[in-house]
This record gives structure tokens, C-alpha cells and sequence, in this order.
């Protein structure tokens, strides 16, 4: 199991019953009780998305965003890792990073040194990143085409596959009677020479107790999924009917076959956003909350930062499937627009889609404690029983996570779904447990 807290300090959660509470506004000591509590439920992983930029999708520029609260500000949270970490021994952290802005050998050095403090529980999530505020941030005039960020993905990943396997884990000797501190011979340059980049290796960084960082991927479009298939350890995957996740684990599973690898090689996280209460009475009355904090046009703006076009230009009236082609121009995320294709009406109204978006965006429940519980078995199930689940955004932090650790976990853990305690110290151990 696995927890999304990339935007819980915005996206319209900030006001939310059950959020930031006695808690200064983005300190260090929410994140530390985060992970208390996450370890308390025997999670395996924090996770942390990020896109560098402010938004300016909807309406008036950056005014609604900073006005309403959603996706700003964005610090970096690596630095808030190793406050994490102490406090929470046993899980383990997601965090993100481009491979369209930044470069491998910078990656693999950060990602390699902050395993080592964690004591080998860190997981990077690949990106190829699809904002253009973000892309005018990093001084480019106009967004990467896709084809284009994924070529310079496969060639980034595999430059970092190369850095962090280019030092063998038994390379240090420190043998003090001959004076030799390491063995050259376990140390081996890299000198890749690509389109885009240029490394000679080898990593000045020795492996960590997991060897090297989980390597995560999260596209859904297919050269996504290809990227996931050759390079990753787990996928995050956002699929909303049970029907789509199994079409996604099989073709993830042929892929993985062509890349010569194994299934079980490739985990997926498979999004669930869950709302859960002592009764499905109870449940519904925390989601109703939720909704009565939320301005009427929440659900517009998630849909005109998701997908890069401000939809308060839009008639309502519009059909989604009148979109496709609006929406393809844009360069940015178009697996969850595909997804939408697959799994709405193509007749759906814009209007009524924006009402349904921010509850509806991914798999949900709300309900009992049992039916959470069959619900989440049931994706389980549905996506092969290869990999797990990552709760989504939208939930109140801590309390929402406190409920799920409280209500949902001792039912999980009755059925043997999930750890009752944790047999490993490093992160992939864990995973694979």
C-alpha cells in the first residue's frame, strides 16, 4: 500500500474538516505525524508528486489557483525526506523528478546519496511532465512534444540504470593492512554518448541497502506503459472501472514479455480514492463535507490543469467526445484523457463532468469499513494481485489517513492483504515481501 500526498496542503484540501489542524502551514511536523501514522497502518511508501510551475489553466492566470488554494505553492520535498524517515523507520518515499529538465547524472547521484541516509528506502517516480508553465519555468518557449519527451525519457533512464550499476556493491574494501580503500576493478565507466546526453561514469556513489532506488513510472498513454515495461519496478496507475485496470495489468504484462522481463518483475499501484466511515451513513456524511467545502467550479479547474485548456472558455454543453482533438493539441496527459474516452459516455456534458471530476477523476468508494474492504480486494483481484493500491488525493490529512489506518487496515489485515508487520528495512524488500 501506498499513500499519494502530493498536493494534500492544496487542491482545495486545505479547508477541509480533518486538515492541518495545530500544524503549521507546510512544517516539517505534519509530514513526520504522515509518517507515524502510515507506518502505524504498515504502508510501504509516502509517495510525492511534483510539477515545478504555478498554475495559469483556468480563468484569470495564477489568481484562482493562489485564491482557492489548489496546486500552489509547490516546494521541492525532497529536503523533507530524511525528517520522515527518522520518523518513521520502516516506510518508505516517493518522490519525483523530470527526466524532460533535469539531468541523469544529477539523478543518479541525488537519488543514490538520499538512499544511502534513508538506509535504502527511497523510490523515484519518472516523469516526463506535460505543464507549460512548468516547461516556461525551466526556459522553454513552447512544451516538448510527447514522442519527443519519451525518446529523451528511454535514453535518461537508461543513462541512470547504467550510473547506478556502474559501482559494484562490494567495490569498497578499506583494508588498512595493504592500504587499499577500493577495488578498481568493481568500478566501471559508463562513457554513454546519445542524442541528448553525454556521461563518462562512473557514479561517485556507492549502492545502497537496496541496491539501487525503486524505479517507479507512471504513463498511461502507450509509450508510457512501454517505458514502465523495459525500466520500473511499480507503476502508478489511474483507472477507473475495475474492467480497464484488468485490460491494463494484461497488456502491462505483454509489454513486460517484449522487454524481456517477467510479469511479476512490474507492480502496479492502482489509484483508489476511499472515503471511509463506521457505517456507510458515516461515510457518506464525511463525503458530504467534503463537497460543502469546495467552490462550484473545483471540478473545472482540475480539468483545465489536468489537461492543459482552460474549460471556462468552454459551453457546458459541450460532449466530451467533441474534445479530442482540442485536447490532443495540447501536448499534455493524454492517457487520462484517453481513459475518460473508455470509461464515460462520449455524450457526457462538460458541465456535468466537472461537478463529477474531483470525486470521480479515479477508482472510489465510500462506505463501511467492509466495503471498502471488498472494494479494494476487488481491484486487487482485478489487477492480478501484482502490485497494490495507492490512496489518491482528496482526503484530509491527517485525519482522513488516521481513519483508514484505524478502520480499513485491521479489516485488510484479516484478510491477509496486508503486513501485519514489517519483515524488511529497505523499501524493495519490502514491496516484494
Amino acid at each position: 500500500m501506498a499513500i499519494d500526498s502530493s498536493f494534500i496542503h492544496t487542491d482545495h484540501l486545505w479547508c477541509t474538516p480533518g486538515s492541518w489542524h495545530g500544524y503549521d502551514y507546510y512544517g516539517p511536523s505534519l509530514y513526520e505525524d504522515l509518517a507515524r501514522i502510515a507506518q502505524r497502518g504498515c504502508f510501504d511508501m509516502i509517495f510525492f508528486g511534483d510539477a515545478a510551475e504555478t498554475p495559469e489553466n483556468f480563468g484569470d492566470g495564477y489568481a484562482t489557483p493562489l485564491r482557492e488554494g489548489y496546486r500552489w505553492p509547490k516546494h521541492d520535498m525532497m529536503p523533507m525526506i530524511p525528517y520522515m524517515a527518522m520518523a518513521a523507520p520502516n516506510l518508505g518515499f516517493g518522490i519525483t523528478t523530470s527526466t524532460t529538465y533535469h539531468h541523469p547524472f544529477h539523478v543518479a547521484r541525488l537519488y543514490a546519496s538520499l538512499d544511502h541516509v534513508t538506509g535504502g528506502r527511497v523510490a523515484w517516480n519518472a516523469v516526463t511532465s506535460a505543464y507549460k508553465n512548468e516547461a516556461a519555468n525551466w526556459g522553454h518557449d513552447v512544451m516538448m512534444p510527447p514522442a519527443e519527451r519519451y525518446e529523451r525519457a528511454r535514453e535518461h533512464l537508461k543513462v541512470v540504470t547504467d550510473l547506478w550499476a556502474s559501482v559494484e556493491a562490494d567495490a569498497i574494501l578499506m583494508d588498512r593492512e595493504s592500504g587499499v580503500f577500493a577495488d578498481p576493478a568493481k568500478v566501471h565507466l559508463v562513457n554513454h554518448e546519445g542524442k541528448y546526453f553525454k556521461v563518462r561514469g562512473p557514479l561517485p556513489c556507492l549502492p545502497s541497502r537496496q541496491g539501487r532506488p525503486v524505479l517507479i513510472q507512471a504513463g498511461q498513454s502507450e509509450d508510457g506503459m512501454n517505458l514502465a515495461a523495459k525500466y520500473a519496478d511499480m507503476q502508478f496507475v489511474s483507472r477507473r472501472t475495475t474492467r480497464s485496470i484488468a485490460d491494463h495489468r494484461a497488456h502491462l504484462d505483454a509489454l513486460t514479455v517484449q522487454h524481456g522481463r517477467t510479469p511479476r518483475d512490474l507492480g502496479v499501484f492502482w489509484t483508489v480514492r476511499v472515503v471511509a466511515g463506521d457505517t456507510r451513513e458515516d461515510a457518506i456524511r464525511k463525503e458530504r463535507r467534503f463537497l460543502e467545502t469546495l467552490p462550484d467550479n473545483a471540478g473545472l479547474i482540475e480539468l483545465s490543469f489536468q489537461f492543459g485548456f482552460d474549460f471556462s472558455k468552454l459551453d457546458g454543453r459541450m460532449k466530451l467526445v467533441d474534445m479530442v482533438d482540442l485536447i490532443r493539441s495540447q501536448r499534455t496527459y493524454w492517457g487520462p484523457f484517453q481513459e475518460l474516452l473508455n470509461t464515460e459516455d462520449p455524450n457526457t456534458e462538460i458541465e456535468d463532468l466537472g461537478r463529477r471530476w474531483i470525486t470521480e477523476r479515479s477508482n472510489f468508494v465510500v462506505g463501511s469499513v467492509k466495503e471498502v474492504a471488498d472494494h479494494l480486494e476487488e481491484v486487487h483481484e482485478a489487477g492480478g494481485r501484482n502490485g497494490g493500491i495507492i490512496l489518491t488525493k482528496s482526503y484530509a490529512a491527517p485525519g482522513a489517513l488516521r481513519d483508514f489506518v484505524e478502520l480499513v487496515v485491521p479489516e485488510l489485515q484479516r484478510r491477509g492483504l496486508v503486513r501485519k508487520r514489517y519483515t524488511h528495512d529497505t523499501l524493495r524488500g519490502n514491496l516484494n515481501s
